[in-house]
């Protein structure tokens, strides 16, 4: 079984990081896993940066420092340089290890092992399409870092391709490209979907759910909070909602070992 190296970016809402090592140490059953924060702060933001040092002293978890990236500019362009420079830095080098990249904004709700998911693929993550350009979302995947087929070609960033201007992860749309034989699991999930209207929110958790909190879950074993840094601007009322009823959520899965049922019907995949 190989070694599991998961990485996270923490910038905005370095608090989070409590509840996604909690899910993590409940749920992840790989024999060796390993949780490594990078602290994705700016120069000007010293008050975050030390916060985020702080939380992973207390949690006793390694916490790397994102070198260069106050020279970039751009959420987009932050994520994929930064998701982009680790990569190269660490994971094309290591051998028998299996790297995730996850946001810092999920949370594990159910058993998970990592060796057994990626299984003899080479890559797993969530399809992204814009137009005719297919590519690897940011959000979350998982590789043997150093024995992918082309490595040194695999590339997280945003680009534009034949006009069509894409999001973070665009460039491995060159690397799928460039490996027409790779063997790719993407991981099914619901996206804008209005998941009240099913089963798949557990009846103790449905009545207090606001379909505008817009959770995503990933199959059955992830939520994705979405919109953490509140980018959209939502009023403080509706953020203490969400917040209040996630942490209702987490609390039911992670103690009154609750689970989500699973919704086929509301699942995005590649086709």
């Amino acid at each position: 079984m190989s070694k599991v190296k998961i990485y996270t970016l923490a910038n905005i809402t370095p608090d989070l990081l409590y509840r996604q090592y909690e899910s993590m140490k409940k749920f992840i059953k790989d024999e060796d896993w390993e949780f490594i924060v990078l602290n994705n702060t700016a120069i000007i933001s010293p008050g975050r940066r030390k916060r985020i040092k702080e939380i992973c002293k207390e949690l006793k978890i390694k916490c790397k420092d994102v070198r260069f990236r106050s020279f970039i500019s751009g959420a987009s362009y932050i994520t994929g340089w930064s998701l982009n420079w680790a990569y190269h830095r660490f994971c094309r080098w290591e051998k028998d290890t299996i790297h995730v990249m996850i946001d810092s904004d999920m949370f594990f709700i159910k058993d998970f092992n990592f060796n057994e998911y990626l299984g003899d693929n080479d890559l797993v993550g969530v399809h992204q399409r814009r137009e005719n350009v297919d590519y690897v979302w940011n959000g979350i995947y998982f590789l043997k870092g150093g024995e992918i087929p082309d490595k040194n070609h695999f590339d997280i960033r945003l680009t534009t391709v034949d006009g069509v201007r894409t999001d973070c992860g665009g460039r491995t749309y060159h690397w799928l490209k460039r490996n027409p034989d790779l063997k790719i699991k993407w991981i099914e999930h619901t996206c804008h979907n209005d998941v009240s209207e099913s089963n798949l929110i557990p009846e103790s958790l449905r009545a207090d759910y606001n379909p505008k909190f817009n959770f995503q879950f990933l199959e059955d074993f992830i939520i994705h909070y979405r919109g953490a840094s509140n980018w959209s601007k939502s009023s403080d009322d509706f953020v203490n909602a969400k917040k209040d009823y996630f942490n209702k959520f987490m609390d039911e899965i992670l103690y009154n070992n609750v689970r989500i049922n699973e919704a086929p019907e509301l699942y995005i995949c590649k086709e």
